[in-house]
């Protein structure tokens, strides 16, 4: 039986948008939330109620790439992130998420040593879970492709290629079709059902901002709409996944 599970970083307000997509059609997520990144970041009232429907997990105080600051300031964000988020809910808070993907051994140790119980990275072309809980990986980001872009309208030609070329190659690699690397949603929809052959796990993932940014909201719901409501899946939050 195959996992299916999705999550979504640094707790913008368009995750209240985002969850609403996911309960429509019965998908569960976990939520990464920064305290201080997002212009326009969830409420703690609204942190509450989207827990009572989803996941919470912690991304930081202030979502910095965690390798490149002091062992110190490394504590403070990841545990000042857990504790912070568990006063809001009054609940204990297992998952976290690198910043931007950006770890090392030390950050993971900080992880480790904060209390969590895993941790989600942002490696792709993954339908298998890890023996290491603190470098869980996923199978596909919401983002544009083979094309880069500025915004929903324009493209970003000195970098057009960059997601075909980042990318691609894993995909290959996981056996999804060549014609299938023409939009996100033909990847997404191709890696489920690689994952639902031979996979154990399928990890949805992205940012509600960037959906926005680059107008994906209605490929994201043919995406749910095609890997939801399976009788042979189970739907879980990242922690569950534990």
């Amino acid at each position: 039986m195959l996992t299916v599970t999705t999550s979504w970083d640094d707790g913008d307000v368009l995750d209240n948008k985002l969850a609403a997509l996911l309960d429509r059609y019965q998908l569960k997520g976990t939520f990464y939330v920064a305290k201080e990144y997002r212009p326009a970041r969830l409420s703690e009232e609204e942190i509450l109620a989207l827990a009572g429907r989803h996941e919470i997990g912690a991304h930081t105080l202030t979502h910095p790439n965690l390798c490149l600051v002091s062992w110190e300031q490394k504590v403070a964000e990841v545990a000042g992130s857990k504790r912070w988020l568990e006063e809001v809910l009054g609940a204990e808070v297992p998952m976290f998420c690198y910043p931007a993907g950006h770890f090392d051994q030390e950050v993971e140790r900080a992880v480790h040593e904060a209390g969590y119980r895993g941790a989600r990275t942002t490696a792709y072309a993954a339908i298998s879970p890890t023996e290491n809980m603190y470098q869980m990986p996923t199978t596909v980001q919401v983002y544009p492709m083979p094309f880069r872009k500025i915004d929903a309208q324009h493209y970003w030609w000195g970098k057009l290629l960059q997601p075909l070329a980042q990318r691609g190659a894993a995909f290959r690699t996981l056996g999804v079709p060549v014609a299938a690397l023409r939009s996100f949603e033909q990847l997404a929809c191709a890696a489920f059902d690689i994952a639902h052959k031979r996979g154990e796990v399928y990890h949805l993932w992205g940012h509600s901002w960037e959906i926005e940014k680059y107008g994906m909201w209605d490929e994201l719901e043919r995406v749910c709409q095609y890997i939801s409501r399976r009788a042979d899946c189970r739907y879980v939050t990242n922690g569950e996944l534990l």
